[in-house]
């Protein structure tokens, strides 16, 4: 193969090849589990929180797109993003993406902490860029030595490869892109750049799709893929961004390029010759078969369904250069959410550039599904889009407003429709929640053709921040006056009652608030929440999972039947009512009587006496030879009598006139009290 016929090549195919990984891609796979309910680091985070007044993270919670705080008001804030913001490296720890290239032990170039297992050439032989995926490799490899790169902070440039003709490899957050830089017209016309041919190593093959695009395999496994390979020139208008190895600008023709992969396993890449054509194009010209690792959690989507390679902006609305309108989606982690109640939340983008001086609108859509299509998603296949909310920015950056050029603007997307949203997304258990950008003020389109609407947002800054908080569990073990609750019975009491419950949380040692509804319950027996309610008891702050017990409820009357029920919440969500507890006010204490013995009773022998209450709640007989009474026995039924009794057995004292105390005691605690006198005769001679 012709040297220069596989150096320009190369440079092709590298081109966005986002692939290598230190730990698998976030999004080749399902964003793990949030552990944010029970756990000692998010009660700690809550504590640390609520005493400092700043926010704590909840760093067992950290994943390369998602964190999570606890605010000292309570409650946690997930803040998720689509582009890789941090990267777990071997030794646990975690550190902020940097892709500014440095030297490695090896002498080859990496970025500095990348989601990616990238590695470039510093000069020399060998590959010209490498990675490595799932433990496969894919290696690009120059047939000669490489000029020594110069370093610009995420992108190495190979000067005059061909002659004219530049290699550009550009560390990117998902991988990295390679360009070959055709500078002149007169490199443009080097045969060798009608067919660029290179080999792949490593341990994948290489398949081409339908559409053009790109697979590298390992067996069964993607390392990387590719969409259809791209070309653009450097023709440029008034006010507008221009053309780079990071993507075409916003009046730059572009043009697609071929992709064969012959019986030998090598591509084949083909440019179209017009956009080569020194009378016609405006250099320098970009050749581009962009690479990415897995599937990306941003797209977007074009009304002619022409390729863009510039991933670094996500486009809304109608070009001003090229009359195309586009849309943007965002496919966001929210599995930070699953099994908690959102209170607030918003979507935050980075504007980096409008065609407006002033503020106009951009309207924001919940979209049905994933981002599935990328980086281009079909025009004819856009997913449905509900739920619509605006905001308004500006960002013109290119000098022609009075006030230009003006810096990037944070902008934020509010409002119920948002809340409501994710509100759903999260009932349904849904791991991502998607959004659609766009110009158009209604799903068909409205206003979408309105230059001044055009813009562009930076990726990665988009965030998605949601305050939310895990649910007050349903309390439990409910008590009125020290008595357990009963379902269908009611609890008697003889005083104003203390009620009490446990009050569960996900969030282990979250403090809670209690609160309660006290009612009369109607002569009826049936009540619901058009019954007035009384003043309830003074509520209180619990920690998650413990009791709680208020002071004794005032102003009940006795002989009425009442009902309470509680709940608690968690900064500003509230939990589910408890279920009703009934009760009775029951004052009047119980009668007690003991069957009397006939006859002397003999001192050291055993009797038995009968206790007796005709008051049917009567739980408990007392008994015993001196005042109070100690003994104690369960209350039963006699038949043919309609209240309480018992039987026990004594052992009579010594001789003369004693008294046998009892007691009985009922369902609420009233203690009746009675006595017998017994006169024990003097032991029988003998």
């Amino acid at each position: 193969m012709n040297p220069s016929l596989r150096r320009l090549l190369l440079g092709g195919l590298a081109a966005v090849l986002g692939v290598t990984v230190l730990t698998p891609p976030a999004s080749a796979s399902p964003e793990p589990s949030v552990p944010t309910g029970p756990g000692a680091e998010a009660t700690r985070a809550a504590g640390t929180a609520k005493r400092t007044g700043q926010r704590v993270e909840v760093v067992s919670a950290r994943t390369e797109f998602t964190q999570v705080f606890a605010k000292p008001s309570g409650g946690f804030v997930a803040e998720s993003s689509v582009v890789p913001q941090r990267v777990h490296r071997p030794d646990g720890s975690w550190a902020e993406v940097d892709l500014t290239l440095r030297r490695d032990a090896g002498n080859g170039l990496r970025p500095s902490v990348s989601p990616a297992d990238v590695r470039f050439s510093a000069g020399g032989t060998g590959p010209a860029a490498a990675l490595r995926n799932n433990g496969k490799s894919f290696n690009l490899s120059w047939p000669s030595a490489l000029p020594a790169p110069r370093l610009s902070g995420d992108t190495a440039t190979y000067p005059d490869v061909l002659p004219g003709v530049d290699l550009v490899l550009r560390a990117t957050h998902t991988g990295f892109t390679h360009v070959l830089a055709v500078k002149t017209p007169q490199a443009a016309e080097n045969p060798a750049l009608r067919e660029i041919r290179f080999d792949l190593g490593g341990d994948v093959r290489v398949e081409r799709n339908t559409d053009g695009s790109l697979r590298a395999l390992a067996g069964a496994t993607e390392v990387a893929r590719s969409g259809p390979a791209e070309m653009w020139d450097s023709t440029a208008a008034p006010s507008t961004a221009l053309s780079s190895a990071a993507g075409p600008g916003a009046a730059a023709r572009t043009a697609a390029v071929g992709t064969v992969i012959d019986a030998a396993g090598d591509l084949v890449l083909r440019p179209t010759a017009a956009l080569l054509d020194p009378g016609k194009a405006a250099f320098p010209v970009y050749i581009d078969p962009a690479w990415s690792v897995g599937r990306s959690r941003w797209a977007y989507a074009t009304s002619n369904n022409s390729t863009n390679s510039d991933l670094a902006a996500a486009r809304v609305g109608k070009d001003s250069a090229t009359g195309v309108t586009y849309r943007s989606y965002f496919e966001f982690p929210i599995t930070a959410l699953r099994g908690t109640q959102v209170a607030s939340g918003y979507v935050q983008m980075k504007l980096d550039h409008s065609w407006s001086c002033t503020n106009t609108p951009t309207y924001l859509y919940q979209a049905a599904g994933s981002v599935t299509a990328t980086p281009r998603m079909p025009w004819e296949t856009q997913p449905t889009l509900t739920a619509r909310t605006s905001a308004s920015s500006h960002a013109n950056e290119a000098g022609g407003c009075a006030d230009g050029p003006q810096p990037d603007m944070t902008v934020n997307f509010t409002g119920g429709s948002v809340v409501a949203g994710l509100r759903t997304a999260v009932a349904s258990g849904s791991s991502t929640v998607t959004y659609a950008f766009c110009a158009c003020s209604d799903a068909s389109g409205t206003g979408e053709g309105t230059l001044d609407r055009w813009k562009k947002f930076h990726p990665d800054g988009a965030r998605l921040v949601v305050d939310y908080d895990t649910p007050s569990g349903l309390p439990t073990g409910l008590q009125t006056g020290g008595q357990a609750c009963v379902p269908g019975e009611r609890v008697v009491v003889a005083t104003a009652p203390t009620l009490s419950a446990v009050y569960p949380d996900g969030d282990a040692g979250q403090a809670l608030q209690t609160a309660y509804e006290l009612l009369e319950i109607p002569a009826s027996g049936t009540y619901d929440s058009s019954t007035p309610r009384l003043t309830p008891p003074t509520a209180g702050v619990v920690s998650a999972g413990a009791r709680y017990t208020t002071g004794s409820v005032a102003g009940l009357s006795g002989e009425k039947a009442y009902a309470w029920r509680t709940r608690s919440s968690s900064s500003y969500l509230s939990g589910p009512w408890s279920q009703w507890c009934e009760f009775v006010m029951d004052g009047q204490a119980p009668t007690v009587t003991v069957d009397a013995i006939n006859g002397p009773l003999q001192p050291g022998e055993f009797y038995t006496f009968k206790l007796r209450s005709p008051d049917p709640s009567v739980l408990t007989f007392r008994y015993g030879w001196t005042s109070p009474p100690t003994e104690e026995a369960e209350a039963g039924t006699t038949l043919g009598y309609a209240g309480k009794t018992a039987s026990v057995t004594l052992t009579t004292p010594e001789q003369g006139t004693h008294t046998l105390y009892v007691a009985a005691v009922d369902s609420a605690g009233n203690v009746g009290i009675g006595s017998v006198v017994v006169q024990v005769s003097p032991p029988a001679a003998g």
